[in-house]
């Protein structure tokens, strides 16, 4: 090969393996085009409010001047042991929201907390307890904060967590993080609501998903991070590879089966 033909080859070996690179990078980084806050300037917190729907477990924690009513109230703060603290077990403790949207409390008998935020339903409770109980105090609190994370993740399934709040990529992190081979550009976000399922696509490349309402997740919520196109492909060659391979040796197999008989 001539010394010009090899440089030429060289040189569109280069650009290939620089323009691939870019696009490695494009496909792999999140928020691109995210610049930095200067010192008075932040971006807005836009969080939807979470509004109680059938099948939440909540957490309700009322304390009197009464003891025993303390514990009818609060059975887990009778036990010291700390296996009854875990998240699992404030399904024998908790309050589950009926398919109607009603809590069934002692003495305070059916309370309906579907359609409210946790703070209406803390108010709700308090207004109730007023009723029956001196100077009651109330804490209410949603207890199966979960998320499933599914695709192109290292750790995909169902995550349960103790936090109030949880953004777009610590869900991710949950998850953890989007494989080499997931679309960071297509995201598919499943929202349960009182009246059915919204979906939303989210693009994590770039940086106005930070003061976005699709920024932070709320519970129940589904993430599907889709395989890029080149997976699909890579995946579909290699078995178009193996039926080539496999018929190729078949053939081979038959000539020398032929070339024997003759």
């Amino acid at each position: 090969m001539k010394p010009k033909y090899l440089q030429i080859l060289l040189f569109s070996f280069s650009i290939g393996i620089l323009l691939s690179s870019c696009n490695s990078y494009e496909k792999l980084t999140y928020l691109q085009d995210l610049e930095e806050t200067r010192q008075d300037d932040i971006y807005e917190k836009n969080k939807p409010g979470y509004k109680i729907q059938a099948g939440d477990l909540l957490y309700v924690q009322i304390i009197t001047e009464n003891q025993e009513i303390n514990e009818l109230f609060n059975p887990m703060l009778s036990q010291t042991s700390s296996q009854n603290l875990r998240p699992e077990s404030m399904f024998y403790t908790g309050y589950l929201v009926s398919d109607s949207g009603f809590i069934q409390m002692p003495l305070l008998e059916k309370i309906r907390v579907s359609g409210l935020n946790i703070d209406q339903v803390q108010d709700t409770i308090k207004q109730k307890a007023y009723r029956f109980l001196k100077n009651p105090q109330v804490i209410a609190r949603l207890a199966n904060f979960k998320f499933t994370v599914l695709g192109e993740v290292a750790a995909p399934g169902v995550k349960q967590v103790t936090a109030n709040q949880v953004n777009i990529m610590e869900a991710l992190a949950y998850g953890g993080d989007i494989t080499y081979n997931g679309n960071r550009k297509k995201i598919l976000l499943l929202r349960q609501t009182a009246e059915g399922t919204q979906s939303y696509r989210i693009n994590l490349a770039q940086g106005n998903i930070v003061d976005s309402d699709m920024y932070y997740i709320m519970p129940n919520d589904i993430i599907y991070v889709e395989p890029l196109r080149s997976t699909l492909f890579r995946e579909q060659a290699s078995d178009y590879v193996f039926v080539v391979s496999a018929i190729s040796s078949t053939l081979t197999a038959v000539a020398l089966i032929l070339n024997l008989l003759q």
